[in-house]
């Protein structure tokens, strides 16, 4: 009788519009953790996405904020493609932005604005509406760079990270980590 091998559900990760743009533009500003230019460890999660290892979670002012920045606006055809790609793939999970959504991030600006990374940063209006967004769509993970954002806590379920793999390590990786060694 043959077995049949069970895959895991690839992570369900929201995406703030600081780290697409870090791979629209380039970013070359070090990302805390791993010292590397910061649209590194982005192309890396936009790698995972477009790989099907990590699920894409967006909301309508995700859209907003990415698409209306100047960088997404030029007349490149790199840049459009990128977006396009992300913001109408059917496997993207999609919340609008509601007045219950708005009441969300109320509510939880009340309860984790004091858990924010970098206290001379606000947890504010679009931050906690992006926050009520993971939520709402169950995500496992927001991933951001903004320091108004309770990075390293778990808000309702949801781990506030800096962008890192949060995917199974695939034979491929380990071979690149050897190689790199």
């Amino acid at each position: 009788m043959a077995r049949r091998q069970l895959k895991a559900t690839p992570p369900l990760i929201y995406i703030d519009s600081c780290v697409y743009i870090d791979l629209v533009v380039k970013n070359a500003e070090v990302h805390k953790k791993t010292g590397l230019p910061r649209w590194h460890s982005a192309k890396e999660v936009f790698d995972a996405v477009n790989h099907n290892r990590a699920r894409l979670a967006a909301s309508a002012l995700i859209e907003a904020e990415v698409c209306c920045n100047g960088h997404a606006r030029k007349d490149s055809a790199r840049v459009r493609d990128l977006l396009n790609g992300w913001f109408t793939a059917p496997s993207t999970s999609w919340t609008d932005v509601d007045r219950f959504l708005a009441r969300d991030a109320v509510r939880l600006t009340k309860e984790h604005a004091h858990k924010r990374e970098n206290k001379a940063r606000s947890f504010g209006g679009a931050d906690a509406t992006h926050m009520a967004a993971a939520v709402r769509l169950g995500c496992d993970y927001l991933i951001t760079h903004d320091e108004g954002f309770p990075i390293g806590h778990t808000i309702e379920g949801v781990q506030v990270i800096r962008p890192e793999a949060v995917w199974p390590a695939t034979l491929m990786d380990h071979l690149e980590e050897a190689a790199g060694a």
